[in-house]
C-alpha cells in the first residue's frame, strides 16, 4: 500500500502521424511520472521531425510488429530498471535484429553529470543486454515531487537530511531533445 504511484500521476499515451511505413514506437515504464513526461517529449520531438509516433506505457503495448523503430524508457528504483521495461523487453526485444532499437533510463544518480554517475547510470541498462543490443542508449535525471511519490517514498525523501532527495526537477530538457534528434 505504501508503495503504491498516487493517483495523481499522469501517465500519458498519444500518437501523431498516419504513416503505416517507418512508424516508432515510444514505451516506457515510470513510477512517479517523470519517466512517461520525458518519454512525451521525445516522442515530441520525433513527430516534429515527421515520423508517426505511439506513445505508451510499457505495459499497455500488445505488440510491436507495426513499428520499424523502439524507444524504449525505464525509471530506475533501487538501481534497477522497473520490472515493467524488463518485462516488456523479455517479451517483445528478445532476439529482434529486424528493429532499431533505443533505450533510456531516468534516475537520481544523474541529478550531478559525472563521468561518474553517467557509467553507473549507463550500468542500469544493463538489465536489456541479454534482450537486446541498442542503436542508441541514454540516461537522464529525473525530477522528484513530493505530490507524486508513493508514501513510503515520499517518507524517506522528506527524513533525508543529506539532500540527496531533495525536491525539485533535474531533468536537462535540451540534453533530451538533442538525444531525440539522435534516435533517427
Amino acid at each position: 500500500l505504501g508503495l503504491r504511484t498516487p493517483g495523481s500521476v499522469d501517465f500519458p499515451a498519444s500518437d501523431c502521424g498516419s504513416s503505416e511505413n517507418d512508424r516508432v514506437l515510444v514505451a516506457y515504464a515510470s513510477k512517479c511520472g517523470a519517466t512517461g513526461e520525458i518519454s512525451r517529449r521525445i516522442a515530441e520531438n520525433l513527430c516534429s521531425a515527421g515520423f508517426s509516433v505511439d506513445l505508451a506505457r510499457a505495459q499497455d503495448v500488445r505488440s510491436v510488429d507495426p513499428y520499424a523503430t523502439i524507444v524504449l524508457g525505464s525509471a530506475v528504483y533501487m538501481g534497477k530498471p522497473l520490472d515493467e521495461s524488463v518485462n516488456f523487453a523479455r517479451k517483445f526485444l528478445a532476439g529482434n535484429k529486424e528493429k532499431q532499437i533505443s533505450v533510456f533510463d531516468v534516475c537520481l544518480t544523474m541529478k550531478e553529470n559525472t563521468p561518474e554517475n553517467v557509467q553507473t547510470a549507463l550500468g542500469y541498462l544493463e538489465a536489456f543486454n541479454e534482450f537486446f543490443t541498442p542503436a542508441l542508449v541514454g540516461t537522464f535525471a529525473g525530477r522528484i515531487d513530493f505530490d507524486t511519490l508513493p508514501f513510503l517514498y515520499r517518507q524517506f525523501a522528506q527524513a533525508d537530511r543529506e539532500g540527496i532527495l531533495a525536491e525539485g526537477d533535474y531533468r536537462d530538457w535540451p540534453v533530451i531533445d538533442a538525444w531525440a534528434k539522435s534516435i533517427l
